[in-house]
């Protein structure tokens, strides 16, 4: 009797939205920006570290985060360029990431990326999906951490 090969298939599914914003602004500029056009709050909290392999320095992304009671969800904005390197150096034409913890609903998030191509300085706005990007999840993970651990020192749960 043959034997029957069975294979065990691991999904990874990213539950985020992604989107890329264009602009050439600071990233407090863009912040206050997106602040004024959409009524979110962004703060600014400790910057992403992500190691340099190439090397060895730790290179720094600023990060900011609006927590939105409504929508039941986090959302990020993560600067891709350093001097050195870039966050996601896959996606090289984007200069900041609009993540949302949580998946958007298509009606609330062409809303999103039409207000933020409304500010003036944003060159543009678009969606991503998140797992077509090499090494996204690993990436997510060391976010999540990240966002665990600045909540921790600000006194959050």
């Amino acid at each position: 009797m043959a034997r029957k090969k069975q294979t065990l298939k691991i999904s990874h599914e990213i539950d985020v939205t992604l989107i890329g914003i264009s602009c050439h602004l600071r990233s407090y500029r863009l912040s206050f920006a997106i602040n004024k056009e959409l009524g979110f709050n962004f703060r600014r909290i400790d910057d992403f570290l992500l190691p340099d392999g190439t090397t060895g320095n730790t290179l720094e992304f600023p990060f900011m985060l609006h927590e939105d009671a409504d929508l039941k969800t986090h959302f990020c904005l993560i600067a891709n360029h350093h001097p050195q390197g870039k966050l996601i150096p896959a996606i090289g034409q984007v200069d900041y990431f609009l993540l949302a913890t949580e998946p958007l609903e298509s009606g609330i998030l062409d809303t999103v990326i039409t207000k933020i191509r409304n500010i003036p300085q944003v060159l543009a706005a678009y969606r991503i999906d998140p797992s077509k990007v090499r090494d996204f999840g690993t990436l997510l993970a060391e976010m999540e951490l990240h966002l665990l651990s600045s909540a921790r020192k600000q006194g959050r749960p």
